[in-house]
């Protein structure tokens, strides 16, 4: 087990920058995962880790460990790929001996780590069988049981489930977190199912581009998106036009379809803003009900019951639309659409960013 630092890595391929100047320190036995679109250079990181890529510029250590020049087979990882990688030819247990046979380790050790390993990916049962004669969600704990099976000091996985189906994908993921969690292997992460991401990392680095827009924990990185490119990956959200106006020192208003809410900002700032809060946090109520607070109008649009919830979709006078989510209490609750409706935006909740996207103008310190 390590911790691993990226110090300023770039990468190219041609005149692209796959990586631009990406600056991480991940922490010994931290669950770290890299999130984005496809194309925004997550992969290739993971790849400069494994030393399969050489970055072109920046450092990369393992611990106090430099390991810019070391070749990939000395970097003692673990590697689980999307297409699972495991030899057809060899049984179960074979393919799970592999590294370690290739490490020149004993018979006898190989056979008590190699049971190990798959009594905890619950495939000791199946130790004798092919590959072939297994299930998608079978071989991929085949893969696992061989990337842990040599003890790395990293492992590293790319977009392990995006091959299963979802049922298998929600068992799954959760099983390797709850493995990780017992071995206490540092591991870094490749997904761009934002779902995934918050459901198992301890930190989460959000890509696009490649370049490093956002880094926390996924509370951070949902609750507190660093810009609209965040705010919109992660989750769903509803931008509103603003107008942010500074009235005296400290004191601000925000003007969003009439109404204005005061805010606290972080720098002097005045002009069109973008108004994002999340569908969940809007709160809705019919006109005739009496409820302290200011409220927006619209008219229900749309209504999508899906069990445990209920989305909206409502339309404001000035033609936009707004997403709105609720818990699904009771039919008694639920408005139709054609409804005239009522809703409230905590504005503590809401953020405001710059009219270009790029930066948060509300979120103060570690925020």
């Amino acid at each position: 087990m390590t911790d691993v630092r990226i110090d300023r890595v770039t990468k190219y391929f041609g005149e692209m920058k796959a990586i631009n100047n990406a600056d991480i320190h991940i922490e010994e036995g931290e669950f770290f995962t890299l999130l984005g679109p496809s194309g925004c250079g997550k992969t290739t990181l993971l790849r400069a880790l494994a030393g399969f890529y050489r970055q072109d510029e920046g450092d990369i250590y393992f611990g106090e460990k430099c390991i810019n020049d070391l070749p990939a087979h000395n970097r003692n990882i673990g590697m689980v790929f999307q297409s699972y990688a495991i030899f057809p030819h060899m049984s179960v247990f074979d393919n799970v001996a592999y590294g370690l046979k290739a490490r020149k380790v004993k018979k006898q050790e190989i056979q008590r780590r190699v049971m190990e390993a798959l009594e905890m990916v619950e495939l000791a049962h199946l130790k004798d069988r092919q590959p072939s004669q297994m299930s998608g969600g079978q071989q991929q704990r085949i893969a696992l049981a061989r990337a842990i099976v040599i003890h790395p000091g990293l492992l590293l996985m790319d977009e392990p489930l995006s091959n299963l189906d979802a049922k298998l994908r929600l068992k799954m993921r959760s099983d390797i977190r709850e493995l990780q969690k017992r071995l206490h292997i540092t591991t870094v992460y490749v997904t761009h199912d934002q779902e995934e991401a918050l459901a198992v990392s301890d930190r989460i680095a959000v890509l696009n581009n490649g370049e490093i827009q956002q880094i926390g924990k996924p509370y951070e990185i949902y609750l507190r998106p660093r810009n609209k490119f965040v705010a919109n990956f992660i989750g769903t959200t509803n931008f509103l036009d603003g107008e942010l106006v500074q009235r005296v020192a400290g004191e601000s208003v925000v003007k969003v379809e009439g109404v204005e809410y005061p805010v606290s900002i972080n720098q002097s700032y005045e002009g069109k803003v973008i108004y994002s809060v999340r569908p969940e946090q809007i709160k809705m109520k019919k006109p005739e009900t009496k409820l302290a607070g200011v409220f927006l109008q619209g008219m229900i649009k749309e209504t999508m019951f899906l069990g445990e919830k209920v989305e909206y979709t409502v339309e404001l006078a000035s033609g936009k639309s707004v997403s709105i989510h609720e818990h699904a209490i009771s039919y008694r609750d639920l408005m139709n659409e054609g409804e005239k409706i009522e809703f409230y935006i905590n504005p503590e909740e809401a953020i405001i960013y710059s009219e270009s996207g790029e930066e948060a103008l509300n979120l103060h310190g570690n925020a």
